[in-house]
């Protein structure tokens, strides 16, 4: 997907992909297309497939305004969970300080966007299939290396951007404290 995308960020780049079997995955072009329906209020197949990350940050990078406001929106009413977590996804790849409490509260509140949140996270970070990473997603005590899946969480949890990563991380982090003193 980077190769398609060409050069998103070093940051980006050095990260895997989630590695649930429905990840859209596009060209530019049809991208590009994306982000402009988007910004006309479409939110197209954000809606029904889960978001790349190569794809989150190409959208976050290319949304005007409108768009930015349709995420907002969207986040709190998306009639998909899958939209919800998409379009959070991307409204945290775009790191303005003023949606944060909005990442936060939609994290703490949507417990099906938190869930999905949690398995991406765990997903990207371990490459485990997704129905492990949803196992861990539900229970991180379960996790088939918990002290690698720490380490990799307290550098989310670092981030100077992203708030999804750096909420997910921590949750994840409080749910491993049980199996971390073994």
């Amino acid at each position: 997907m980077a190769y398609e995308l060409g050069p998103l960020g070093d940051d980006m780049l050095r990260r895997r992909e989630i590695t649930h079997p429905r990840t859209m995955k596009a060209d530019r072009p049809t991208l590009t297309e994306l982000a402009r329906s988007i910004d006309c209020g479409d939110p197209g197949v954000l809606a029904t497939a889960p978001s790349s990350r190569a794809v989150d940050f190409f959208l976050a990078s290319k949304l005007g305004e409108s768009g930015a406001n349709h995420l907002r929106e969207w986040v709190r009413t998306g009639r998909t969970s899958t939209l919800r977590a998409n379009t959070l996804a991307v409204l945290s790849k775009m790191s303005m300080r003023e949606d944060i409490e909005l990442i936060v509260d939609c994290l703490e509140t949507d417990e099906k966007v938190r869930f999905l949140s949690l398995a991406s996270e765990v997903s990207k970070l371990t490459q485990h299939d997704w129905e492990t990473s949803k196992a861990v997603a539900k229970d991180p005590t379960t996790a088939p290396n918990p002290r690698k899946l720490a380490k990799a969480l307290t550098k989310e949890t670092l981030l100077d951007s992203d708030a999804e990563s750096r909420w997910c991380g921590a949750y994840l982090l409080r749910g491993l404290v049980p199996v971390l003193g073994q």
